[in-house]
């Protein structure tokens, strides 16, 4: 035994193999934990992006169709404009209302070109213009 602290001669103080391995599995579980949260966030906060530029393009456009000289026909109209970085898919479906001089036009913006991943949607009604 050790003189002073009561322990067998050949005892170590330290940590043992076993010690030292589940500190490491305790630290590498916090490591993959750690990255998946980042992960998740970042995915979320483009994904949040992405749905916010397609709000304006939507918003533009539907500005767009107030402020135009032209009365818009009844139907769809399909196109794309820029956003920031972001291309966006358009769809304005125009329809006629119980008042003449009025339409009603439903826009969304979509993800890709074959318009089947909606991000936004705005509707709203234009007047005919004054001649």
């Amino acid at each position: 035994m050790h003189p002073k602290r009561g322990l067998p001669p050949f005892a170590q103080a330290g940590m043992t193999l076993i010690e030292v391995l589940v500190a490491l599995v305790i630290l590498a579980t916090l490591a993959v934990v750690s990255q998946e949260v980042i992960s998740r966030s970042v995915t979320v906060r483009l994904a949040v992006e992405e749905q916010a530029l397609a709000q304006l393009c939507a918003d533009n456009l539907l500005v767009q169709y107030h402020l135009s000289s032209e009365w818009p026909g009844v139907g769809s109209q399909t196109g794309d404009m820029t956003q920031g970085r972001m291309t966006c898919y358009w769809r304005a479906d125009v329809q006629a209302t119980p008042l003449p001089a009025m339409r009603r036009v439903d826009i969304g913006i979509y993800a890709t070109s074959e318009r089947r991943h909606r991000l936004a949607r705005v509707s709203g009604f234009i007047g005919e213009p004054s001649p």
